[in-house]
């Protein structure tokens, strides 16, 4: 049963089925699931003619729109997805500071993604809404200008956002239907006219979704479009478990997809040491950060227009294996090397995909603070038993088709270590 509205009216294998449900703290079970009639769906239908009156105000800002959600999702977050849920996933249990599980489970109908972090708010659903709005800005969470989210549209036509705060549904052709009657366009909006709808009520139908509403706080269910089944699919397999490193506020994270074994990744601690599980694959990792205050050339070409100078970075190096070189990341893999053993991740500047770190001052000063990061920490790799492990880390020798990141990386790094 589905609620219509009219805006111009108004612990590792904890999800396993056989498991059971997870047992929640007393007060998490006690929460419910707010309906359409409580604040946040009033906020949500509010919002949503505050849209349509702009709309009729501007029919320009239609097509605008509309384009701009079909860039987003068919233009450099076309196959990321996955990245993106499970990143705002992540942010979510940032922001709580209690939960620690992301599952997300692939089924041929639906794509679910399910967290126990902080619920939905109202900046959250302005963040779902529009593009760039997000509250993230300015903090350390990955996910920060919503833009994410809109991905879906590569897959779905229908996404819904559930959470115990209230619950929400996008559907192209809902507002194209009540934008229409208005303003006449060849392309309509789908994130900017949401319904509140009833959480309790869609379950009835959905023993998955019954399923996830026993534990999570926020729920995204993705009714999936034609051939999306397959596209998911491979993002399921090929998800790095190493994401896990740099939100080390994520214990556990769950991959489930039809017709396959779900993939379960925990991250651990012993003392400064991280331990990374990947089914039975296990790895060890240190990790070091450091914060760095942009210069004003930096700050000028910084892509992010963040309320803040400071940015973080963080090297993640393997215990385990450190001849291999690595690779930037911005919380999850690009295509740049770094020719430095292990992981350099940062909020760098990318091209449109985000395969590939561009040119430019704030690249380059991250660069320089990365380097610096390492230079100090490299010692620390090293052990009574093996004295000199610490000097595998460092990148290897100039090649024939090295990028200018990783030779700057290598040139910066080993001025540092002279300093030394």
């Amino acid at each position: 049963m589905k609620q219509e509205y009219d805006f111009a009216g108004a612990k590792r294998g904890a999800f396993r089925r056989a498991s059971g449900p997870l047992k929640l703290p007393s007060s998490r079970a006690k929460e419910v699931w707010h309906g359409p009639k409580d604040a946040l769906g009033r906020f949500v239908l509010a919002e949503a003619c505050k849209s349509l009156e702009t709309y009729q105000a501007q029919p320009h800002l239609v097509t605008e729109h509309a384009n701009q959600e079909d860039d987003t999702a068919h233009g450099g977050y076309a196959h990321r997805q996955l990245y993106e849920l499970v990143q705002n996933g992540a942010d979510a249990l940032g922001q709580a500071g209690v939960g620690q599980s992301i599952l997300v489970r692939l089924t041929k109908r639906f794509l679910y993604c399910g967290d126990d972090g902080k619920p939905l708010d109202e900046d959250g659903i302005k963040g779902l809404m529009f593009a760039h709005m997000s509250s993230k800005r300015g903090t350390s969470e990955i996910a920060r200008f919503g833009m994410g989210f809109k991905s879906v549209l590569g897959v779905t036509d229908a996404p819904e956002f559930y959470s115990r705060s209230g619950s929400v549904r996008f559907d192209r052709a809902r507002p194209a239907e009540q934008i229409h009657r208005h303003v006449s366009a060849k392309h309509y909006p789908t994130l900017r006219l949401p319904v509140p709808i009833d959480a309790d009520v869609e379950a009835a139908d959905d023993g998955d979704l019954r399923e996830l509403m026993s534990w999570a706080t926020n729920i995204v269910r993705l009714p999936l479009k034609r051939g999306a089944f397959e596209d998911l699919a491979v993002q399921v397999r090929e998800f790095p478990p190493e994401f896990l490193l740099f939100v080390p506020h994520v214990r556990y994270l769950t991959l489930e997809c039809a017709g396959s074994e779900p993939r379960e990744f925990t991250l651990g601690r012993d003392g400064e040491e991280l331990r990374l599980e990947a089914g039975s694959v296990s790895s060890r990792w240190r990790c070091y950060k450091t914060t760095h205050t942009l210069s004003d050339d930096a700050r000028a070409d910084n892509p992010k227009r963040d309320d803040t100078d400071n940015v973080r970075l963080a090297w993640a190096a393997p215990l385990d294996r450190r001849s291999a070189p690595g690779r930037f990341w911005a919380f999850c893999p690009t295509q740049t090397a770094s020719l430095l053993a292990g992981i350099l991740n940062a909020p760098w500047k990318t091209n449109e995909d985000r395969q590939n770190l561009l040119a430019g001052p704030y690249n380059d000063e991250l660069i320089d603070a990365a380097a610096e990061m390492v230079a100090k920490a490299l010692l620390s790799l090293s052990a009574l038993s093996d004295p000199a492990r610490h000097l595998d880390a460092l990148p290897r020798r100039e090649e024939a088709g090295d990028g200018d990141h990783g030779k700057r990386l290598r040139k910066r790094l080993i001025a540092a270590l002279d300093g030394r």
